[in-house]
């Protein structure tokens, strides 16, 4: 499990999220967990993150890409 700690883009705001790895129908994903303890999953399909399970602003499922970069592994099933 990673620890992220992000800029929210829309209120400024720093927040410590939780990353830990899943597997999502044989892709790599990320279940992240909020501090509240809610949660969703993450894939990385063609270069981009996608919200799998809920409905997150674009720019935030971005900055937790940004920060998931360095853990993210490349999974191509083409």
């Amino acid at each position: 499990m990673r620890r992220l700690i992000i800029k929210e883009p829309i209120t400024g705001e720093t927040i410590s999220l939780l990353a830990q790895p899943e597997d999502y129908n044989g892709e790599q994903g990320w279940r992240i967990i909020t501090p509240e303890k809610d949660s969703f999953v993450i894939l990385e399909r063609n270069g981009e993150w996608e919200v799998i399970d809920d409905d997150i602003h674009p720019e935030i499922i971005s900055a937790i890409g940004d920060a998931l970069h360095p853990y993210a592994r490349y999974n191509s099933l083409s």
